[in-house]
């Protein structure tokens, strides 16, 4: 919908055009009209997608490509080799994903899927994630396990993340304060060649 301002006979009037048809609105009924458009705008652009910060702050973003997504989660040190057991694919598609190749509609609903459980814990970086793979989270079943599911259960898997997040957000600090010192710790470096090596 478009509106026009125009001046006809001292007469301030506007032009709207809507569904192919033009209308003339006379200029003290506009104020109304336009308060309806922008009120009709701002809720379309609520559904724009909104990212939550580690500091819980929203922003929109624009839209994310299942191959973006799939770039996110191996930029975030999640290696080849587990995301393709989490894709349930080779490891050859995800090189050729990564390099712009097709993905099917099913592949593209997982990776989403994947991609917002890994990312969706707050203050918790994938690479952290990462290092507690293999670490049980029911008593039986292991992270890993949940993520390499034929179907994911989006709520026991969250709930497994949130369970984890405060034993990440320590290892994450313990890795803060020994990058400051200057030092590594021998037993967290070697636990992501515990799981799926990339």
């Amino acid at each position: 919908m478009t509106a026009t301002a125009i001046q006809s006979n001292n007469q301030r009037v506007c032009a709207v055009l809507a569904l192919g048809m033009a209308t003339l609105v006379p200029s003290q009924q506009w104020s109304d009209f336009e308060q309806v458009v922008n009120q009709r705008i701002e809720a379309i652009a609520s559904f724009a997608p909104i990212i939550r910060a580690n500091d819980n702050t929203c922003r929109t973003s624009s839209l994310v490509t299942a191959q973006e997504m799939i770039a996110n989660l191996r930029n975030g040190d999640l290696p080849i080799s587990a995301i393709a057991e989490a894709m349930r694919v080779e490891r050859k598609t995800i090189y050729s994903w990564l390099s712009g190749g097709n993905m099917r509609n099913a592949n593209t609903q997982r990776a989403a899927q994947l991609h917002a459980l890994l990312t969706g814990v707050a203050g918790v970086d994938i690479r952290t994630l990462y290092r507690f793979w293999n670490t049980p989270v029911d008593g039986t079943r292991t992270l890993r396990d949940l993520m390499v599911a034929e179907n994911i259960d989006n709520a026991v898997t969250a709930s497994a993340l949130d369970a984890l997040r405060p034993a990440a957000l320590r290892a994450m600090e313990t890795e803060r304060k020994m990058a400051r010192k200057g030092t590594s710790n021998p037993a967290l470096d070697d636990i992501p060649e515990a799981g799926a090596n990339g």
